[in-house]
């Protein structure tokens, strides 16, 4: 009877293991199971936070394409409308000779001269000139050393004038200052013609015009002998 004892309570034992195990397994299985199921619920949150991520930077990267495109066709707007600005002040704005015509009417109507009168002068004009025959002088171009005269050249009877001043010449031995002009370097011319006077610079040769006293004249200057300048004068009728 002792011996039945122990076998049913060793029997009692081996089954109390098995069911020990058997919980212990359900139990792992269990945390497991809620272990993926945890971690599942984490992945679909990031997954879903990382759509939201993705989605908001496409909006932002959609709007900074609209942007340029904007940005771009300001830009070409821009330029655009400068070339076309470019191209009136190419076609309105004179330049060379039409702009100092330009400046001297400016002048002259700002000196209370009526546009009328300027416009009838200037329809007046001809392309072939009526001119007188030249007339010839020389004259000596001033500088600091020399004290003579002849230092002015008058045409048309004295309704002309002109004269120059220069830059000494420099003695090749010691570069002393000399009493004639350096023909290499510019003259300071001055025309007087009636009531209009004009400044002018430049080497020689030179050619100026001047308008006064009636008449229009043409001037043109060569080097002379030492220290002198030969002027060429045409009076031609104006307008």
């Amino acid at each position: 009877m002792s011996l039945s004892f122990r076998e049913d309570r060793r029997r009692r034992r081996g089954r109390t293991r098995v069911l020990g195990v058997l919980f212990v397994i359900g139990t792992v299985s269990t945390l497991l199971a809620f272990t993926f199921y945890l971690g599942g619920e984490h992945a679909e949150g990031q997954i879903s936070a990382l759509n939201a991520r993705v989605n908001e930077l496409t909006d932002a990267n959609d709007r900074l394409v609209k942007a340029k495109g904007e940005a771009e066709a300001a830009v070409n707007q821009t330029r655009t409308a400068y070339q076309q600005l470019e191209q009136r002040y190419a076609r309105e704005v004179p330049k060379g000779p039409a702009q100092e015509i330009q400046r001297q009417v400016q002048i002259k109507l700002e000196e209370g001269i009526a546009p009328q009168r300027i416009t009838a002068v200037v329809a007046m004009l001809e392309a072939k000139r009526s001119c007188e025959p030249a007339e010839n002088r020389r004259f000596y171009v001033k500088v600091p050393l020399y004290r003579g005269g002849g230092t002015e050249a008058a045409f048309g009877g004295g309704q002309l004038r002109v004269s120059a001043s220069g830059e000494a010449a420099l003695a090749a031995r010691n570069n002393a200052p000399q009493a004639f002009f350096d023909v290499e370097k510019p003259i300071q011319l001055a025309l007087t013609a009636g009531d209009t006077e004009r400044q002018a610079q430049g080497t020689l040769p030179l050619e100026q015009t001047i308008i006064g006293a009636g008449a229009e004249w043409r001037v043109r200057m060569a080097r002379g002998a030492r220290g002198f300048v030969n002027v060429t004068v045409e009076r031609c009728k104006f307008p």
